[in-house]
């Protein structure tokens, strides 16, 4: 095989190779761009805390960052229970919860599992914003337009007029198709 036959299957070989990478490097993590316009036109308020409160740590698409989780986009918001004792994510493994929660007994409820509305709105308003001493600190109207953005940014079939006190046990958290 010729020098010049020999170069030319490498370059196509590492074209080749290269393009799966390519794919994977232009696909957002987090909410899709869909969602996110939605998201940003229909809970604007929410857009704004969610800039405000959470994005240095979760990210402009909710994606996640560091040791934060995603909060939109597929994979968030799991429906199971978050047990920080078995995961190999680092985002589950978060010392201070080990110490709150050591003296649970096994197997008991971390974190809750996020089947409707009102579970990420009650999860949302006891546990966020971080750092832990501001945990709480905003208003209920707050919490309420940050829970609309992450559920339209991740996909969530709302109804008119967006998740409040009255509807937020009715809304499942499961994507839209």
């Amino acid at each position: 095989m010729s020098p010049r036959t020999s170069r030319i299957r490498w370059m196509v070989a590492a074209l080749v190779a290269s393009v799966p990478l390519a794919a994977c490097s232009v696909t957002p993590l987090g909410a899709t761009e869909p969602n996110l316009a939605t998201a940003n036109q229909n809970a604007a308020p929410g857009a704004a805390v969610f800039r405000r409160e959470c994005a240095s740590c979760h990210g402009e698409r909710g994606e996640g960052l560091a040791s934060s989780p995603a909060i939109m986009g597929s994979g968030a918001l799991a429906m199971y229970e978050r047990d920080p004792a078995t995961s190999t994510n680092p985002a589950m493994q978060d010392p201070a919860e080990r110490l709150r929660t050591q003296n649970l007994p096994p197997g008991a409820d971390v974190r809750g599992a996020f089947r409707t509305a009102q579970d990420v709105f009650t999860y949302v308003s006891r546990e966020m914003p971080l750092p832990r001493s501001k945990a709480g600190t905003l208003k209920p109207e707050d919490y309420w337009a940050v829970t609309n953005y992450i559920l339209l940014g991740h996909g969530v079939a709302m109804p008119a007029g967006g998740v409040n006190p009255s509807n937020a046990a009715s809304v499942p958290i499961k994507a839209a198709e």
